[in-house]
């Protein structure tokens, strides 16, 4: 059987299924979602910025902003380039041809899962640079870097666990429709 006939019949067996409204409050939602998800990226970033920026500015930055600035003058940079190249999530096309979707498709999961083997990554670094601040810190520097490498190092354990326990779980389910999406390719 043709593939773009499979992927036509089960588009038509769900838009039948549900009413039309549904389904464009469900793209409605998402498109929202999309959005609130950017504003906090950009919110998030205005906010390390602002704090790190006025510390260095004002002459009043701690050990702890010392130790968090290098990680952030290399993280900002490349979360924003990241963010900045990904592809459009919804193209006019997609409903025109089935074919089309499919290959769309396939192209956000494989960014999604390379995203996500970035996100590890990035997560490991920060642990790595972590331990060794810590070290070093512990090694040759007084008690007030001692207390910020430490509340770091706590830092980086705990967005190394919410980063493996995320990937983990968007990582099964973009690889589960992926392979669905492929088999049907």
């Amino acid at each position: 059987m043709n593939f773009d006939d499979e992927l036509k019949g089960a588009w038509r067996g769900a838009v039948s299924a549900s009413e039309p409204q549904v389904l464009t409050r469900r793209v409605v939602r998402r498109q929202r979602r999309l959005l609130l998800q950017r504003a906090v990226e950009w919110g998030l970033t205005a906010v390390a910025v602002a704090v790190l920026g006025r510390a260095v500015l004002s002459g009043t930055a701690t050990p702890a902003h010392w130790l968090l600035m290098p990680f952030f003058l290399l993280y900002l940079p490349m979360a924003w380039m990241i963010l900045l190249r990904a592809p459009d999530r919804l193209a006019p096309e997609v409903v025109e041809n089935v074919s089309t979707y499919a290959r769309l498709r396939l192209t956000q999961l494989r960014t999604g899962l390379r995203d996500i083997w970035l996100a590890r990554a990035t997560a490991r670094w920060l642990l790595g640079y972590a331990v060794a601040a810590t070290i070093v810190v512990r090694l040759w520097a007084e008690e007030s870097w001692q207390d910020a490498a430490w509340t770091l190092l706590v830092a980086a354990l705990v967005a190394q666990g919410i980063t493996v326990w995320l990937s983990r779980t968007l990582r099964r389910r973009w690889l589960r429709e992926y392979r669905a999406i492929r088999r049907l390719v």
